[in-house]
């Protein structure tokens, strides 16, 4: 069975990594609300999801290939969980022998998945939960995150790497060690800088999971695909210290510029 645990930290081999999704290596694209279609060329699952993303719900769409008693027992629960919740999420079922669906069957790689498989999609489109055979109510609460975790996932799916910002209340700013790391000509287009306030009720369970400290000043998370945690920094690290412990990271970055940038 497959779990919500992405963006929990873990180690192995004295290395800090990131869950960052099961499926993640499988997947070709990961679609956001700007590069869906138009809507005359959707399919039923497209145009669920394409509306829910409007409405920032999220969507819950399941894969499935036979009428098993597992599939049944995966759309139940599925329709017990959320019934009562229309004004945050859309459900759609998807039948992976069916023509009109073989997009989204191949955006998301799932072809060939053990059936049947639940992925939860925020409304940004990062995909916030993938369950294989079984689905519980633990679960599917566990596949609603806060924006800012929804943003850096969505970023590491897309293989890119994160320079997550935590200021404290009232700042806005981004360190200069920052930005001058994202004006590096072979980073700055496989890099995505995101700020979000230590003050953020909502984001208090997120920096929690990432063990960002519980200090005044800035702190910065460096985050690289496909699960890899670069490292911990206050605010006045440099770009200097940051290229040094990407390249410590080698191979575990899964960015062409962790491996090759000469900067």
């Amino acid at each position: 069975m497959m779990t919500p645990s992405i963006l929990r930290l873990f180690k192995k081999n004295g290395i800090r990594l990131l869950a960052v999704g099961t499926l993640l290596s499988s997947l070709t694209t990961v679609a956001t609300a700007e590069d869906v279609p138009r809507v005359a060329s959707l399919s039923k699952a497209q145009t669920s999801r394409a509306s829910a993303a409007k409405q920032n719900k999220y969507t819950f769409i399941m894969f499935w290939k036979d009428q098993d008693d597992a599939t049944k027992s995966m759309w139940s629960t599925l329709q017990q969980n959320l019934n009562g919740k229309q004004d945050s999420t859309s459900i759609v079922a998807v039948n992976t022998g069916d023509p009109k669906e073989q997009k989204i069957i191949e955006e998301y790689g799932v072809s060939r998945a053990p059936m049947p498989l639940t992925l939860a999609v925020a409304p940004n489109g990062a995909i916030t939960g993938s369950f294989v055979k079984q689905i519980n109510a633990d679960y599917i609460q566990q596949s609603f995150v806060s924006p800012t975790k929804a943003r850096c996932m969505l970023n590491l799916q897309s293989r890119k790497m994160v320079l997550l910002c935590v200021t404290p209340s009232g700042s806005t700013g981004i360190p200069k060690g920052v930005q001058d790391f994202k004006a590096v000509p072979c980073y700055k287009d496989v890099v995505e800088v995101v700020t979000v306030s230590r003050a953020e009720p909502a984001e208090n369970g997120f920096l929690k999971e990432l063990e960002v400290p519980a200090s005044q000043g800035s702190s910065i998370v460096f985050m690289a695909p496909p699960g890899v945690m670069i490292g911990q920094f206050n605010g006045n690290v440099t770009s200097q210290q940051l290229i040094a412990e990407l390249k410590k990271a080698g191979k575990s970055c899964g960015v062409e510029g962790c491996k090759h940038c000469k900067e």
